[in-house]
Formats: structure tokens, sequence, C-alpha cells
């Protein structure tokens, strides 16, 4: 959940000479000129720098053109690549094993980040989900933060963390955990049919997307017999246990619409009559199910 010892100092090297060569450029505090002075200042001292830093969009450019600390190729590429720079709020929705997850919400995308010296979990406690304000920048492969984060001690009510919990799954669903930057939507985006499973998997999920089930079908018409094909299995779930009740524990059964529309014997025996009675054009669409397996 944090880089390593060696990963965190060269880190910090590259962004405290960025941000000492703002403060130089910018003049915000004259009498501050090294990393090593950038390093002794207060938190509010390093936020007004790093905020001038990341506002002003020429800066890294020509940190890269001077190149003022002398750094090598592979450092100043890794300075070049923080103009993919993620800066927002965000909800730390939960610390997994091999990271922090971060919710940008308003684009329904959940990054996992990593920590610099300490793991994010040691910095900011167990007590989530939070809104945290800061910058996520590519290392290497993965992603980190700039160095500084803003909290917000706010608690949210049970409504709230679900409606969290319902974005990330979302978030999940539509690209899975981003772990790598600059990200592309149109290259890490899920398939239709995954997302056409997420918003199919709970009633909750039926309810809450109805509308996108249908566009998403819409958009992609063969899609139908997938939807037919989830929706079989939830009633096919239902069917056994009722048909139990009743003492019914053997035979197969064809599903649509919710309905049981066939049966038989065997499975043959229910293709065999669900085909007598249902149009060509919607064969596709029955799901079979059997019991007494």
């Amino acid at each position: 959940m944090k880089l390593s010892a060696e990963d965190a100092e060269l880190f910090y090297k590259l962004m405290l000479a960025l941000q000492a060569f703002t403060n130089k450029k910018l003049r915000l505090y004259p009498d501050i000129g090294t990393p090593e002075q950038i390093k002794q200042l207060s938190i509010e001292e390093k936020l007004i720098i790093r905020n001038a830093m990341w506002n002003q969009t020429k800066l890294i450019g020509s940190f890269l053109n001077e190149n003022p600390f002398h750094f090598s190729r592979e450092e100043m590429n890794l300075v070049g690549s923080w103009k993919h720079r993620v800066q927002s709020r965000f909800i730390l929705v939960s610390h997994l094993k091999p990271h922090s997850i971060f919710l940008k919400d308003d684009e329904e995308i959940a990054y996992g980040v990593l920590g610099l010296q300490d793991d994010l979990e040691t910095v900011l406690g167990r007590n989530l989900p939070m809104i945290v304000e800061t910058v996520l920048l590519p290392f290497r492969d993965r992603i980190i933060y700039d160095g500084l984060l803003s909290p917000y001690g706010i608690s949210f009510g049970k409504g709230f963390r679900d409606g969290i919990k319902q974005a990330y799954d979302q978030a999940k669903a539509k690209y899975g955990i981003v772990t790598s930057l600059p990200f592309s939507a149109e290259s890490k985006g899920q398939s239709d049919e995954d997302l056409l499973r997420f918003y199919l998997k709970s009633r909750q999920n039926r309810d809450r997307y109805w509308e996108d089930i249908w566009d998403l079908i819409a958009k992609k018409p063969a899609l139908r017999v997938l939807y037919h094909e989830e929706m079989g299995k939830i009633h096919a779930r239902d069917y056994k246990k009722r048909l139990k009740q009743i003492g019914i524990n053997q035979g197969w059964f064809a599903v649509l619409e919710g309905l049981i529309v066939a049966s038989g014997g065997t499975k043959a025996e229910a293709e065999q009559a669900a085909k007598k009675i249902v149009p060509s054009e919607k064969r596709a669409w029955l799901y079979y199910f059997q019991l007494g397996k």
C-alpha cells in the first residue's frame, strides 16, 4: 500500500525540487530557495506553493526545459509524467491490500492509490468513507498522491454510505480499479456485457439502473439475449423453491419474461414443448433450468 523506501525518497527529491523551482519563478517566499528549505515549511506554506504550482500549467514544461537540478533523463521523465495528474476532491472508500481506493464520483472512476513513506491507512485512519482533497500523480506504472492531503471532517449517514457503495460498484463495473495514469475511459471501459450483468445482479441495481439497462439494450439489441439469460437465472432460483414447496422435485422448465412457459421430463422435451408455443423470434430468450439435478 506504499512505495518502496527508495521510490519514496526519489519522489520527494523530485517534488521538493519542482516546488523550489515554482517558488523561485513565482516569488511566493523570496527567502526560500532550496528543496531543503521547502521541506521545512509549514503545511499551510507548502499548500500555497503546491496549489500555485499545479495552477500554472507551463511550470512543468519550464522545469523540463531548464533542468535546474541536473536530473537524469529518467528522473525528468517522471516529472514530465505529472502533467497527467488528477486534481480533485475524492471519496476515500476503502483500504485494500494493494492500494487505497479513491473514488472520483463525478466521473465514476475508482483509483487505486499508494502511500508514500507510510500507507494511507496509517496517514488517514480507518474511519471511512472520507472526503479528501489531493492531487493524484503517475509514478512509473502506479498512482500516488502529491504528498499533501486535505481531509474533511464530515460524518456520513447510512443513506450516503449506501450511495457511495453504489457509485463504487458502478465505477468498478465500468472501468475496474484504475491503477495507472493517464487514464482513458475509451480504452479501459468494461464490455457492455459486463456492464449489463452488473446492472442486473441485484434487485437494488435493477431498480436503480432500469433506464440504463434499456438504454444499453437499445444501443446494442444483441444484449437482449443476455438480459433474458440473466433474468432467467434470477427467476429460476425463485421457481425452484416454489416448485419444491408444492412437491415437484424433478424436471426441466423453460422461463420467458419471468413465467414458466413449458416443461418436460428432459431438456429435449421442454425445448420441444416450448417450440410449439413460443414465437420463433423469442425462442432465443428462453432460459432452461432443471430440478432434481
